[in-house]
Parts: C-alpha cells; structure tokens; sequence
C-alpha cells in the first residue's frame, strides 16, 4: 500500500504511504495500521492487506484510534 512519489533526498523519501494504511512503530513492534474507512472507499485493497495478514501467520488486533505524528486524531467518518 505504498507508492514511488517526487522530490526529497535520502534512502526512502520517495516512498509514500496510503493515509489509510502507514507503518507505524508501537513501544518496540512493527506494526502496520489499516484505517476501518479504507474497508468502504477501497474493500478489495481492506481484503489484500487482511488477507496479508492471514497468509503470512502476522498477528492481528482491533484496536481504537491512534494518533497521527502530529499528535491530532483523525477524522471521524
């Protein structure tokens, strides 16, 4: 769910996640977080990354809104 995109320098500046799923660090884990919205918008990308999920043995969780890097919520649909 990510993308090459324009301008920037370094190793992985031209890497641009989809806003509904962005890796994210949690504490020490990896974690990748799917936003439920990109279900409606988008359900056969929603059943990709789940299905992912699933064929690769990754835990998966429900859990409540995490903030974005700015420290803002997001908006509710």
């Amino acid at each position: 769910m990510s993308c090459f995109g324009r301008g920037g320098s370094g190793p992985n500046t031209r890497l641009q996640y989809s806003p509904y799923v962005r890796p994210v660090m949690v504490g020490d884990l990896k974690c990748v977080v799917i936003d439920e919205r990109l279900r409606d918008i988008e359900p056969m990308a929603f059943d990709f990354v789940l299905n992912f999920a699933r064929d690769n043995g990754l835990q998966m969780t429900e859990a409540c809104s995490i903030p974005d890097a700015s420290g803002d919520l997001p908006p509710a649909a």
